[in-house]
């Protein structure tokens, strides 16, 4: 599953929630396959992305979960967000 339908109100919440004081980090847990669109959105928001991708190859994607075309757009979507935020720091 993913969050996406839910990033405006993420977003709406969190600019009214930030000026007020928020300072903890925010992580956005998802299934991986947000758009790339989705995940700009997010840029500047986002601390720390969680994708849980379960599927390397379109083929392996389309045969246990009908989802022919999920690897190619799961891979564009995690390059985002590893623009974003870049290497995971200890």
């Amino acid at each position: 599953m993913s969050p996406s339908h839910f990033v405006p109100q993420i977003l709406k919440t969190l600019l009214l929630a930030i000026p007020m004081g928020l300072k903890i980090p925010l992580v956005y847990n998802t299934g991986g396959y947000d758009s790339v669109e989705t995940i700009k959105a997010l840029d500047g928001v986002i601390d720390i992305y969680l994708p849980d991708l379960r599927y390397a190859s379109d083929k392996t994607a389309k045969q246990f979960s009908q989802g022919a075309a999920l690897c190619g757009n799961s891979r564009q979507a995690i390059k985002e967000m590893y623009h974003q935020v870049g290497n995971l720091i200890y």
